[in-house]
């Protein structure tokens, strides 16, 4: 089985994943822009290298507005894959370039079409759903405004369902595309939830390592845990917001923030002018299994106040509880309401500080919840289940008759 997938950049947990798929016998090609990239966020650590094949290839502008690979068709050809993976905005291509739907029926390939979903409304109901669900952009600028907005969305809307008839299956990384793309023709059988993980085993495989150490940070038993890119839709500064109560309640709270961005700088002095400079720690980029563990470890309760994913299986990995509110949707089938966790009300700070400061009062509940993160880690969603479930669902679409 030969699976070629299209990325804009390969982050270290898709690195991971590349590898486990080439352990289980896939032949596994990738295509990422010869330069930079276009599609994943700034600040996102990029690897190069792993067991399976790297391709570089020139990534532009396309005529109709979003990135993607006019030299496909060829790569295709020379490839020739069983199944091509493409995600937003590369399969847009099956739609625009002729030449790629052209150079995919001779050489019998197959489509696969992976996303979170994440911002897509459900078919026709496109007013409705942004109304209910603005869409912001990561410094949270308004997007979802103007007669301009909606006509493009729905073009995307027509564009999205043709792409979606043109694949043998989807690989997503939530079940809320069960909500989603039945709407779009997608029959439920062609749905493949695959979830989504860290590579947790590295996570999993410093742990005995981390615990035998000396502590990194001091002793305290009210520490919170942030860990992300540090850009404006990550809302760190909803968590400083909402720190005073918690520290008014446990006055050695401490909130320790693990991420670099444009937006540091910018919290820093948030965090002084709100007095708060010494019950926050700024730690910076951290990527090594060991330094990630230690941090999880030696804290209590982990919070993602803003969009995100999968800071929470990192956490989880560590049998941390988890605060979280409104994220990509993946928060749904890992945060489980009042068993490992709670949600709070969207960008609301007395609502974070509460659920925070209900943790913080029982050591107890913090314990039972982390116990129950591992488990869901261990038992449901990690690195080796979720690509086992890449497998099946690749097995299942090379099944299906042309």
């Amino acid at each position: 089985m030969k699976v070629l997938y299209t990325f804009g950049g390969i982050p270290h947990y898709l690195d991971a994943m590349l590898n486990k798929l080439c352990a289980k016998g896939v032949e596994v090609v990738v295509v990422t822009p010869q330069k930079g990239n276009a599609t994943i966020g700034k600040g996102v650590k990029m690897v190069e290298g792993g067991t399976y094949k790297h391709l570089t290839a020139i990534e532009k502008k396309m005529f109709y507005g979003k990135t993607g690979y006019p030299s496909l068709p060829q790569i295709v050809r020379e490839e020739q894959p069983d199944i091509l993976v493409m995600g937003w905005p590369y399969f847009l291509q099956l739609f625009f370039q002729p030449s790629l739907r052209k150079a995919l029926k001779e050489c019998g390939t197959k489509i696969a079409i992976r996303e979170i979903p994440f911002q897509t409304p459900p078919y026709g109901e496109i007013k409705a759903y942004f109304r209910a669900h603005p869409m912001y952009d990561e410094n949270m600028r308004l997007q979802s405004t103007g007669i301009g907005f909606y006509l493009k969305q729905w073009f995307t809307m027509c564009i999205r369902r043709y792409c979606y008839a043109q694949a043998s299956g989807t690989l997503n990384y939530s079940t809320a595309a069960y909500d989603i793309l039945p709407s779009y023709g997608v029959k439920r059988e062609d749905i493949h939830v695959t979830f989504n993980a860290t590579d947790t085993e590295a996570l999993l495989k410093e742990r005995t390592a981390v615990l035998a150490r000396q502590p990194i940070l001091p002793p305290c038993t009210h520490r919170i845990l942030h860990i992300g890119r540090l850009v404006k839709w990550k809302r760190v500064d909803l968590l400083i917001d909402a720190l005073p109560r918690v520290i008014s309640q446990f006055t050695d709270a401490e909130l320790v923030v693990v991420g670099d961005g444009p937006e540091l700088e910018n919290l820093k002095q948030q965090a002084e002018c709100l007095g708060l400079s010494n019950h926050i720690r700024f730690a910076g980029s951290v990527y090594k299994p060991e330094e990630l563990g230690a941090y999880m470890n030696e804290s209590t309760v982990y919070v993602l106040a803003g969009m995100g994913g999968l800071s929470i299986n990192d956490a989880m990995s560590y049998g941390m509880p988890v605060i979280c509110s409104v994220c990509d949707s993946t928060e749904r089938d890992l945060v489980l309401e009042g068993r490992n966790g709670f949600f709070f009300r969207e960008g609301d700070a007395d609502s974070l500080s509460e659920k925070i400061t209900t943790l913080f009062s029982s050591p107890a509940l913090c314990k039972e919840m982390g116990k129950e993160s591992q488990r869901i880690i261990n038992e449901k969603i990690n690195i080796e289940s979720v690509s086992l479930r890449y497998l099946d669902a690749f097995k299942q679409m090379l099944a299906k008759r042309p």
